[in-house]
């Protein structure tokens, strides 16, 4: 049905027309993010109002809105479904049932459902399958967020119509809404609002929980990489590779650009060249980005799923305080292919957007059978049928009981039904997402309790127990800012096993290794709680004494010379005696550093060894 108006109110509607599109532009530039991989325009309401209030003039503004939609989508089909759902709206109005009723009564919206299961979707699947290498899972994911999309829009616009033909009645009978239009509107849009809420809730949760695990996993690896000396970081990258991991770093210095080290040289040279964080507000996780292929022709989410997670990690004050120029000023870089986590966010997110899918169908068809029944409630029906004898009898005990009054026909009281069994299955959909949040959390402990396990493995020595020569001078710096800040006195001791090569030679390397375990044990039994001992080379041990003077060292030296020296070591039925050749220093105020202090401690014992061994020198 066409109509034809006057060419001064042509005129006026034209104007609407382009007011109207240009809030539906506005409208689609506002994009708002409701589950990841799909973004709510709400531009297209504005198209289902026009359409509502201008007829065909109103398909200017779905054009308008449409081109904005392609632009935002990446890709044109967003635009022709559009169109095309806007022509079988149109469609729906002029040719079916009463024109007039068509606008008002609401099943526009169930018309809109019927569009995207008959064409809307099927096409969809069809045009992605032919066009675009994309897998079931992101063409359903695309496919359900258009049709939610436009099924949310065409209930906005009908509402907005509602709203506004309620507005124009100006207390005129004979122009106002109708109760089932009114009651489907009512339905929807509350169902719509706290389906929406409840699944951005999930939707955000379940992203911010993926992200924080993966920026775990990395930095993990990063700070591994950071505590680790340059000359060793190949180890960890053959490490990587054979256990199958995906997960590359790269290692520079501050000071020395030109020094550094990538596990995948060519990987590193393409994100550099090709790849550019991605928006910053998908991404949850404080310090994680996302890089994905500069624009492209390709859908958001296919540039997503062929994306790399990245952390960056400079040298941490709290995790590496050595002054040891091989790890001094290092910024690790890790990036990990992101398809693994997007795929699992993709995956929960279209049973998220099936929920709402599912929501608003039901929703829709039961909006519309407790509109009918709103509506038979107010329906005057009954006045026109003949009365019954029962009837009359009644009306004429009314007219008895009440001669002045004029009987109005009561309302019939029924039982509505709630929509809880709606609300039901998003619970469960938000149950089965906090369990996935719970896993993540798991997971995100674990690894965390595998990273202090990594920590403990780079600062301890594998035999004996006793820290490393790298936690030595860590451990030491800490001790120098504490005796610097306090005028306190701080000593340390260095000892090596005599004849250790010797021994070796003629006991194997099983009783050297037994030796080793066995000195260190007695050294730490006799040794305060405060004091730290490390492992500094083969058959070389170093000892930081805190708050203790060159004499109380000296003491506590002697201690350990003695009991070594009256000791004898059992291994498979031979015994052995071995001696300590000792050095000791302590802290020059202003003058030492922990290198120099080290130093000055090693020369003492390489004395001790050179004036006949199994002796103490200070120095």
């Amino acid at each position: 049905m066409t109509t034809t108006f006057p060419h001064s109110q042509r005129q006026r509607l034209w104007i609407q027309a382009l007011v109207l599109s240009l809030g539906a532009v506005g409208l689609n530039l506002l994009r708002i993010d409701v589950v990841f991989g799909y973004d709510l325009l709400l531009g297209s309401s504005l198209a289902v109002f026009a359409l509502l209030l201008l007829g065909d003039i109103g398909l200017v503004v779905g054009i308008s809105a449409s081109l904005i939609a392609w632009k935002a989508w990446g890709q044109p089909w967003g635009e022709l479904t559009m169109l095309a759902e806007l022509l079988w709206l149109r469609a729906y109005l002029n040719y079916f049932g009463s024109v007039e009723r068509n606008h008002t009564n609401g099943r526009i919206v169930l018309a809109d459902i019927t569009f995207w299961i008959i064409l809307g979707i099927p096409v969809i699947f069809l045009i992605f399958g032919l066009t675009i290498n994309l897998d079931p899972t992101t063409i359903t994911l695309l496919a359900i967020k258009q049709a939610l999309n436009g099924i949310i829009n065409t209930t906005i616009g009908f509402s907005i119509f509602l709203a506004f033909s309620a507005w124009k009645t100006n207390n005129n009978p004979s122009k106002a809404v109708p109760i089932q239009g009114l009651t489907t509107a009512v339905i929807m849009l509350s169902v719509i609002a706290s389906s929406l809420a409840l699944a951005t809730v999930s939707s955000h949760q379940l992203i911010q929980a993926g992200q924080q695990g993966e920026l775990e996993r990395l930095e993990m690896l990063a700070r591994v990489v950071t505590a680790t000396p340059a000359k060793e970081t190949t180890r960890i990258s053959e490490s990587l590779h054979d256990s199958g991991s995906l997960i590359e770093f790269q290692q520079t210095t501050r000071s020395r650009k030109d020094q550094g080290f990538q596990s995948n040289p060519g990987l590193f040279e393409a994100l550099a060249k090709d790849y550019q964080p991605f928006s910053a507000e998908k991404i949850k996780a404080r310090g994680l980005e996302l890089l994905t292929i500069k624009p492209s022709s390709k859908p958001t989410v296919n540039q997503m799923l062929n994306g790399y997670w990245r952390t960056s990690l400079p040298k941490s004050i709290d995790m590496v305080e050595a002054k040891d120029s091989a790890t001094n000023g290092t910024i690790v870089i890790v990036v990990e292919p992101a398809r693994e986590l997007i795929q699992q966010i993709l995956n929960q997110s279209t049973r998220l957007n099936s929920m709402l899918a599912w929501c608003l169908l039901f929703a829709a068809l039961g909006s519309e059978i407790m509109a009918q029944a709103v509506a038979k409630q107010f329906s005057l029906d009954d006045l026109d049928r003949p009365s019954s004898s029962e009837d009359k009898e009644n009306n004429y005990k009314l007219a008895i009981n009440a001669r002045d009054m004029v009987a109005q026909p009561a309302l019939k009281t029924t039982f509505i039904s709630d929509i809880n069994r709606l609300i039901t299955q998003i619970n469960n959909q938000n149950t089965s997402i906090q369990q996935l949040q719970n896993k993540l959390q798991n997971t995100s402990l674990r690894l965390r309790t595998s990273r202090e396990e990594i920590d403990a493995l780079n600062t301890t020595d594998a035999l004996t127990g006793c820290h490393n020569r790298h936690e030595l001078y860590r451990r030491l710096d800490l001790e120098l800012q504490r005796s610097n800040r306090d005028n306190s006195e701080l000593s340390c001791v260095c000892f090596e096993v005599d004849h250790y090569g010797r021994i070796r030679d003629s006991y194997g390397q099983k009783m050297v290794e037994n030796v080793l375990v066995e000195i260190v044990n007695d050294i730490q039994d006799r040794a305060r709680t405060t004091d730290c001992l490390c492992r500094s080379g083969e058959a070389s041990f170093s000892l930081i004494l805190p708050l203790c003077s060159i004499n109380a060292a000296e003491a506590l030296a002697e201690t350990f010379r003695l009991a070594i020296e009256g000791r004898v070591i059992e291994l498979d039925g031979q015994h052995i005696s071995v001696t300590l050749s000792i050095g000791v220093s302590s802290l020059r105020t202003g003058k030492d550093d922990s290198e120099s202090l080290i130093n000055r401690t090693e020369n003492a014992l390489y004395r001790a060894k050179a004036e006949g061994r199994n002796r103490i020198v200070l120095t």
